[in-house]
């Protein structure tokens, strides 16, 4: 087998970036404990602006379902008199020990899609899945920013 003379460095180059970029192993998430989701408030508003449009009537009702789950609704009110907010709800549950319960790849917990005209009131409901959830975090995000 004949090898030419030129490749050779390139080759060698090649390699050693392929094997200098695992150096440091596979990325790990980071937790932002500065973030509202971390420190377990019971209402994040994801987007700034949804704190000039949107009301959000605390503390967040909770109880127990006849089978144990836990239930979470609060009430939601466009504060704007001439615009309609399309907005997302979600709830995320999570068990006493504050993990995360029904988030595997694939199975996040789903976006409710909400519409609220002018001055009017909504009530978002969410049941957890099973029993062991003990807390829960309720997230806001707009589904179509208003003009």
């Amino acid at each position: 087998m004949k090898i030419i003379p030129h490749l050779i460095p390139g080759t060698f180059l090649t390699l050693f970036l392929a094997l200098s970029a695992c150096t440091h192993g596979p990325y790990t998430p980071k937790t932002e404990p500065e973030k509202p989701e971390a420190r377990g408030l019971p209402i994040v508003l994801l987007d700034k602006d949804l704190r000039r449009t949107l009301s959000v009537d605390v503390p967040v009702n909770s109880s127990r379902n006849s089978v144990g789950n836990l239930v979470v609704q609060v009430p939601l009110r466009n504060r704007t008199n001439d615009e309609t907010l399309q907005i997302q709800v979600q709830t995320l549950f999570r068990d006493s020990n504050g993990r995360v319960l029904y988030s595997e790849p694939g199975s996040e917990p789903a976006w409710t899609p909400m519409m609220l005209t002018p001055n009017q009131s909504g009530l978002y409901q969410q049941a957890s899945l099973t029993p062991e959830a003990a807390q829960f975090t309720i997230r806001v995000r707009y589904l179509a920013r208003p003009n």
